[in-house]
C-alpha cells in the first residue's frame, strides 16, 4: 500500500476550482464544508458525512469519531474512513468496517485535546499539525499516509505545497 497524501478542505474563494487543482497535483482531497459545494468531481473526493446530502450522492465518505462504522458499512459499499482519537479507537472502526482511518491530532492540539505524538500511528493517517518537515516522523513511525489542511489549505499556493508533500513522500 501506498502512503497517502490528503488535503482536507477548508473553505474559501474558488473551492470548487482549488479541489480540481489539489487533485491534478496528485493529493487525495476530503471535503469537509457546510454545505455540498456544485460542481465537485464526486467520483474523485471523499465527503464527509456532516455535509447535508453527503450520504446520498458520496461514493467516498469519512465519518467522524463515534460514529456507528458497522450500521454505515452495512448500506455504504464505496471507501469508508473515520476520524479517531486513540490507536484502539482506530483498531475498532478498522474492525467494524472503516477502509482508513485518521488519528489525532498528532502535532497540534485541538479542541482541548492534547498533542498526541506519533506513537499509535502504525496504519494510521496521522492529522493534526501536519508540515513537509514532520512528514518523515509520520512515515517514520508507521504512518498510512497524511491528511493536511493548514499546510496546504492555507499555504500561498495550495497546488503547489500539495505537489510539494506528493513529492517528498513518493516513493515511500
Amino acid at each position: 500500500m501506498s502512503f497517502r497524501v490528503l488535503a482536507v478542505t477548508a473553505g474559501g474563494p474558488d473551492l470548487v476550482a482549488r479541489v480540481y487543482g489539489l487533485l491534478d497535483a496528485g493529493v487525495e482531497v476530503l471535503v469537509r464544508e457546510p454545505t455540498l459545494p456544485e460542481g465537485l468531481p464526486l467520483g474523485r473526493v471523499i465527503l464527509h458525512a456532516r455535509m447535508p446530502g453527503a450520504l446520498a450522492v458520496a461514493q467516498a465518505l469519512h465519518l467522524p469519531s463515534g460514529a456507528d462504522v458497522a450500521v454505515l458499512r452495512r448500506t455504504f459499499e464505496g471507501p469508508l474512513g473515520v476520524s479517531c482519537h486513540d490507536p484502539e479507537e482506530a483498531a475498532a472502526a478498522r474492525t467494524a468496517g472503516a477502509t482508513y482511518t485518521f488519528l489525532s491530532p498528532i502535532f497540534a492540539p485541538r479542541h482541548g485535546r492534547p498533542a498526541r505524538g506519533v506513537a499509535g500511528l502504525a496504519g494510521n493517517v496521522a492529522l493534526g499539525g501536519v508540515s513537509l518537515e514532520r512528514l518523515a516522523a509520520c512515515r517514520a513511525a508507521g504512518a498510512a499516509g497524511v491528511a493536511v489542511l493548514g499546510a496546504i489549505w492555507e499555504a500561498p499556493d495550495p497546488v503547489a505545497a500539495a505537489r510539494a508533500f506528493v513529492e517528498a513522500a513518493r516513493g515511500w
